[in-house]
């Protein structure tokens, strides 16, 4: 061949390997995501011929709802789709394959850590297909960590796997926008008898109706009354405490229960330590409404909590105060999650009526405007106990920073760790009623000097 052939024939070669190559490197990438047998998700992302390959696992953590999968490319029902963002925010379809036996009438929600866990979310509702499957489609930012889950309404209706086991969180990272498939393979109401499972009181508990003319509702509210109580004419401190069906009885709980009448039935034996409490229901649904002072614009909840704590000072301790033998100065408020917040909240609205405060995992950041709040209140409570895990939520930083925030503020404001401030650091705890039980009995009696 002629030298000026062979160099033109070389020169064709290498553009030609120049383009093909030009086009692999060019090509879209794909999510893949796959369903485990028992409910979790798995994922993966997949990149272009000639690039890496990246398979992103979660680091296990929990809410209230169970704990995070860390399973990843097992099983069926795997499903591809293709990235087209341009930005940092991406869109996600979900697509729900349910069981045959749902009611025709009900609604499918997804509910996760982007919406605070509230299950009956309308914003959140998924749309009916004509091919009977169930469909949203969310925006989020590229590279977030989600954790989710679907029911019909409420934590009664929770999905369940495949044996009606409790499955884990669904965990999914955002890598771009695409559509993914999950099957729901049975409903909780479905394969459990919800509401009649073995019920865990022990002790004096008792509980009854109460409306709440703050909020045009009405609630169940239940009372524990020490061993001792009907013993002679003792007075007693009292806590109130949110999120009520979960504090004494498994049978009413969703995730477990906080063992508060166990606890109190134990400490009684071992220190003489007795105080009464006071537990109300969150209401289901509007359960981020009343535990938030301000509304959060995001997430399309919140702004009721001021009404809610009113209703306990106003309404529900005065009740309480002249039908019990109560010491209505001694007085305490404690909750986890946006439980902790209004906890806060309530203790420096009202610090002449609740002298103690419990703040477990306080979700702060559904509402920051309560850092000024605190900052700028002209009393507080007497004593706080605040604490957290090292391993909450899909940012477990995140719940760190936002409390050590509250701390600081805390010192800020005078208060002097060991003395009126308790601060906890949970290593390896997880977001969940478990830990907080753990945790309850060091702060019960901290906080009334147990």
């Amino acid at each position: 061949m002629a030298e000026g052939n062979r160099r033109r024939f070389i020169f064709v070669l290498l553009a030609g390997m120049l383009i093909f190559s030009a086009g692999c490197l060019g090509g879209e990438a794909t999510q893949t995501v796959s369903e485990q047998p028992n409910g979790s998700t798995a994922f993966q992302t997949i990149g272009t011929t000639g690039s890496s390959q990246s398979t992103p696992v979660p680091t296990s953590s929990a809410s209230t709802t169970g704990t995070a999968s860390t399973e990843v490319l097992k099983g069926d029902n795997e499903t591809t789709s293709t990235a087209t963002e341009t930005s940092g925010v991406v869109k996600i379809t979900f697509i729900v394959s349910v069981p045959d036996y749902t009611p025709e009438n009900d609604s499918v929600y997804i509910t996760g850590d982007f919406n605070g866990w509230n299950p009956g979310d309308g914003n959140y509702r998924l749309r009916k297909r004509d091919d009977g499957r169930w469909e949203i489609t969310l925006e989020f930012r590229k590279g977030t960590r989600i954790e989710f889950k679907f029911t019909r309404g409420s934590w009664e209706t929770v999905e369940k796997g495949r044996g009606g086991e409790e499955i884990p969180n669904r965990v999914l990272v955002i890598n771009g926008s695409a559509s993914y498939e999950f099957m729901v393979y049975n409903w909780r109401d479905h394969v459990e008898d919800v509401g009649s499972a073995v019920h865990t009181i022990v002790g004096n508990v008792t509980t009854f109706e109460m409306f709440m003319p703050q909020l045009n509702r009405t609630r169940r509210i239940w009372i524990y009354l020490p061993p001792d109580y009907r013993l002679g004419e003792k007075r007693y401190p009292v806590l109130y405490m949110h999120d009520g069906q979960n504090l004494f009885d498994r049978a009413t709980s969703f995730a477990g229960e906080w063992r508060v009448d166990e606890t109190l039935e134990r400490l009684f034996q071992e220190r003489n330590f007795s105080i009464i409490v006071v537990g109300i229901d969150n209401g289901g649904g509007r359960r981020i409404d009343e535990y938030s002072p301000w509304r959060n614009e995001a997430y399309g909840g919140g702004g009721e909590g001021d009404a809610y704590v009113r209703f306990i000072v106003e309404t529900l301790k005065p009740y309480i105060d002249s039908h019990y033998r109560t010491l209505p100065n001694e007085t305490g408020i404690m909750g986890s999650s946006l439980g902790g917040l209004i906890s806060i909240y309530a203790g420096f609205k009202y610090p002449e009526t609740f002298r103690y405060v419990g703040a477990m995992s306080s979700a702060f950041w559904f509402n920051p405007e309560i850092y000024d709040f605190v900052r700028n209140a002209p009393k507080g409570p007497e004593r706080i106990y605040i604490d957290w895990g090292t391993l909450e939520g899909s940012d477990p930083s995140e719940m760190i920073e936002t409390n050590e925030k509250m701390v600081e503020i805390l010192k800020g404001k005078g208060y002097i760790e060991g003395e009126n401030l308790l601060v906890v650091e949970d290593r390896g705890a997880t977001h969940n009623e478990y830990h907080w039980s753990r945790r309850f009995p060091e702060a019960v009696l901290w906080l009334f000097g147990g």
